[in-house]
């Protein structure tokens, strides 16, 4: 049997939107395949600017919203709103479902996501919250307002914060949903950090990427109780993954389909 603990990372930048949402499925159905197969955390980036909509998401909702319609979109497995992507790093987690396993609950597992960012951020120097809807009278009045303002705007996820996203001075950076299908859970999400690091972002894309991607990756493995083996995508999962966006994420069918 498998060391459950033993958790494979995967790091796949600059790949087009359709192929991103491919790769995640891609891992999800191996991972319902096989009893045997360890959990996945992927980092990613997009090749160009994109915007992701949430599964449950009304198109025509999505199209009153957007300003620039040349923008590609992709309709994600998961929930949540409108997540523009291009200057973010974003990630899945692929596990087996578990019973008696603290990681299973849903509501656990966006805590540790929560905390293995917050730790995550707080290595590359940046002062950061776990946004609890309960502690919301502790905010200052400027970060009310700011929240108050953004839960009118419920079809960006930006705008939108829940349990467990993380917070910088009121505003959401990082959020995540997730979804049980089968026999596994997958979890997407993203941490959007551009415009704190603008000038740095700009100046090296790659660097700052990696910066975050060594953090993260440190954090989530402490926070998880888990070991992490860098690994690459098998020929096996390109090949379906490629099947799954020719025949879903990239047909209009599947975007535009609500």
């Amino acid at each position: 049997m498998i060391n459950n603990n033993n958790w494979r990372l995967l790091f796949t930048p600059d790949v087009d939107p359709y192929m991103n949402m491919a790769i995640d499925e891609a891992l999800t159905r191996k991972c319902i395949d096989s009893e045997n197969r360890p959990a996945a955390i992927r980092f990613y980036t997009w090749k160009e600017t994109s915007c992701s909509i949430g599964y449950f998401q009304k198109i025509e909702n999505v199209l009153k919203t957007l300003k620039d319609k040349s923008v590609p979109i992709v309709r994600r497995p998961t929930g949540g709103g409108i997540v523009f992507h291009g200057n973010d790093i974003t990630f899945s987690v692929v596990k087996r479902r578990a019973k008696d396993n603290r990681q299973e609950n849903i509501t656990s597992f966006y805590k540790l996501i929560g905390e293995s960012l917050l730790r995550g951020l707080e290595r590359v120097g940046l002062t950061c919250t776990i946004y609890l809807p309960e502690e919301r009278s502790h905010h200052s009045k400027s970060e009310r307002k700011h929240l108050n303002d953004g839960l009118s705007q419920q079809s960006f996820c930006s705008a939108t914060p829940a349990k467990y996203d993380i917070m910088i001075n009121g505003n959401k950076v990082a959020g995540y949903a997730a979804r049980k299908s089968q026999g596994a859970v997958l979890c997407q999400g993203y941490l959007d950090l551009h415009e704190r690091w603008k000038e740095e972002y700009k100046n090296s894309r790659e660097k700052t990427i990696h910066l975050l991607f060594d953090n993260l990756a440190g954090s989530f493995k402490n926070v998880f109780g888990i070991t992490l083996t860098s690994s690459q995508l098998t020929e096996v999962e390109m090949r379906l993954a490629n099947k799954i966006r020719s025949r879903k994420y990239a047909c209009d069918e599947w975007n535009y389909r609500k």
